[in-house]
């Protein structure tokens, strides 16, 4: 892994370099280093944007498909919305994992960019691993201290307090001196030491902030309010999909708070050089969210647009619901159907059953009309005409004559 941190750390070592022996000032350095690392980052912004302009111009007709579940919170429902949405995405040609691959290549550039800036005398002054191993063995034994775990610009700032002089008539007597490598340190303490300090000494970025009344407390402070507000700004900038903002609304919120604190609190434990390149990164984090932005807006919808897209959603060959037996399921062991209806196409049309003990008819009873009745009351009162209720009227005869 520190083979790959190299192959990013020494092109971006040379960077630092050129700036601050072009400004001989090391907060001057930082920020120019701050804008090279920004632009080279600028194209995976550009991806990340596109990727969140893509998924804004579906908003649409994804919020139509989670209309016409509002309200339905079965698994069934949800898992049927979801297959949707998905299968939307997927027609538009829009992968929601686009944006990921960016993101994630700017954290690993990010992390090798934070080792240049906490290792000025690796990649600033070029000195070796057995230099900076002997110079800390060396501080340990003027400051008469059992280990000693400082950073490299810790060891900046333990140095100028001991003095360079004092540092140097200490070495020959450590284990593992030689004269080469005694030369080389020499030849960095006095001809190539980073100046650390700025506004005429009265702020040095080599020392840890601490809670009294100096400029080193500004680090602290400027980092919670930058760190605060490029959260703010950079959320108002972004897409969140509907999905994402009901759900992560709440975390949102409790990173506004917890994310500015933990920076603030880490100022305190850290060189003032890295948190003021963390006000630099937070300063052109905002700026770099604008300018995309502007490059690549978010889409606007009218109403008619957002009807068209609902209509598009909504649109199709209607299906014929089932009784609501039927969508119950059964309890033989058979799969339960969803009580909405959203799963019915996942079940073949059955044919219709014919009714039971109905009597069949032919085509001569459908066609004549339907006989007259006579009630049994009627037949009793009309006994010329009629004979007893179920019987025939006799026919004239002659033997009865």
């Amino acid at each position: 892994m520190q083979g790959l941190f190299d192959l990013i750390n020494i092109p971006f070592s040379w960077v630092i370099r050129f700036f601050y022996g072009l400004t001989d000032n090391y907060m001057i350095a930082l920020l120019f280093f701050a804008i090279v690392v920004k632009l080279v980052l600028f194209p995976l912004g550009i991806k990340q944007q596109k990727n969140m302009v893509k998924q804004a111009s579906l908003r649409p007709k994804e919020m139509a498909i989670r209309a016409k579940y509002a309200g339905r919170t079965d698994q069934a429902t949800q898992q049927k919305m979801q297959n949707e949405i998905m299968t939307l995405y997927q027609n538009e040609n829009y992968n929601p994992a686009g944006g990921c691959l960016p993101m994630l290549l700017q954290l690993l550039v990010v992390w090798a960019i934070y080792q240049i800036v906490y290792g000025p005398l690796t990649y600033l002054c070029g000195m070796s691993a057995e230099a900076i191993t002997l110079l800390k063995e060396g501080i340990k034994v003027l400051t008469e201290a059992e280990t000693y775990t400082g950073n490299q610009i810790q060891m900046l700032h333990d140095i100028t307090v001991l003095t360079v002089p004092k540092v140097l008539e200490a070495l020959p007597s450590l284990e593992g001196f030689t004269a080469e490598l005694g030369a080389s340190i020499e030849d960095i303490l006095v001809n190539n030491w980073p100046n650390m300090t700025v506004f005429g000494g009265k702020l040095d970025l080599s020392a840890t902030p601490t809670v009294a009344i100096n400029i080193l407390l500004l680090i602290p402070i400027l980092n919670l309010v930058t760190t605060w507000a490029s959260t703010k700004i950079t959320r108002k900038f972004s897409y969140q999909s509907p999905d994402a903002a009901e759900q992560m609304n709440s975390s949102m919120k409790i990173m506004e708070i917890t994310m500015p604190l933990m920076i603030f609190w880490m100022a305190f434990n850290l060189p003032a050089a890295l948190g003021v390149y963390w006000i630099f990164q937070n300063v052109l984090g905002v700026l770099q969210s604008f300018i995309l932005s502007k490059m690549y807006p978010y889409p606007k919808f009218t109403d008619e647009e957002l009807k068209e897209a609902v209509k598009s959603i909504n649109q199709g060959p209607k299906k014929d619901k089932k009784p609501a037996a039927a969508s119950t399921g059964s309890t033989n062991g058979t799969k339960k159907r969803s009580l909405h209806h959203i799963d019915d196409e996942d079940y073949p049309e059955q044919p219709a059953q014919p009714a039971k003990n109905k009597k069949k008819q032919t085509p001569a009873e459908d066609e004549a009309p339907a006989a007259e009745t006579v009630s049994e009351t009627e037949a009793e009162d009309k006994p010329g005409e009629t004979g007893p209720v179920g019987f025939a009227p006799l026919k004239d005869d002659d033997r009865h004559k």
